[in-house]
């Protein structure tokens, strides 16, 4: 009993900090009226494969290489990471709750990593507006309108200038954090995407070669 109430105060201390984002960062209060914006992610409409300067930072490795992303199916996509020599790091087919690598470069293949490198994948590849329960927030300092989908742990930020998502940030626990930013769009495909895991120090960054 009494280790079932420490493990309840520990769930609850714990949840609101799987949340990477502070309420601080959005002006106070939420719009009560407002039509939520129709998006997807870049690579879910008319996307087949991109080519991509690679960079990864994870602890104490830094990787620097080429990486493509490839569209294998609609539920499914490809993505291999080699450096400019021809050694490789990551060989793997990704799915929205699971991944199947044919390679893994020996030190990071850990099975805790990689799946937050996976969940990261998700947010990335196959996040979409659903038709869920909505708050519209405007963030301090750009005015950009951010989204909030509850029962999704996600956040969508949109430039409505441009009508283009700009960023998401979303989690499923305390490890698995993440925000992927979108910019420098270019007939609508993004020239750099960033992701980064604060919990585990990670920053993988995508500058658009060719699409």
């Amino acid at each position: 009993m009494r280790s079932s109430l420490f493990l309840s105060i520990v769930l609850v201390l714990l949840f609101p900090a799987c949340n990477p984002i502070k309420k601080s960062q959005f002006n106070s209060g939420s719009e009560a009226s407002f039509n939520t914006p129709v998006w997807s992610t870049p690579f879910l409409t008319g996307f087949d494969k991109a080519l991509f300067r690679t960079s990864m930072d994870v602890a104490d490795k830094h990787l620097t290489g080429i990486s493509i992303i490839k569209k294998t199916s609609d539920s499914s996509f490809h993505f291999t990471f080699a450096n400019e020599i021809g050694m490789t790091y990551f060989d793997m087919e990704l799915f929205r709750k699971k991944f199947k690598s044919d390679y893994i470069f020996e030190p990071l293949n850990k099975k805790s990593f990689l799946k937050i490198l996976q969940r990261d994948f998700s947010v990335l590849f196959f996040s979409v507006s659903e038709g869920r329960p909505t708050r519209k927030y405007i963030q301090r300092g750009s005015g950009e309108a951010a989204y909030m989908y509850l029962g999704l742990n996600l956040y969508a930020w949109i430039d409505t200038r441009q009508n283009t998502l700009t960023e998401l940030a979303g989690w499923s626990n305390y490890f698995d954090a993440v925000i992927v930013g979108f910019r420098e769009y270019n007939n609508g495909f993004p020239g750099e995407i960033q992701i980064t895991n604060p919990k585990i120090k990670m920053v993988l960054t995508f500058n658009l070669l060719g699409h």
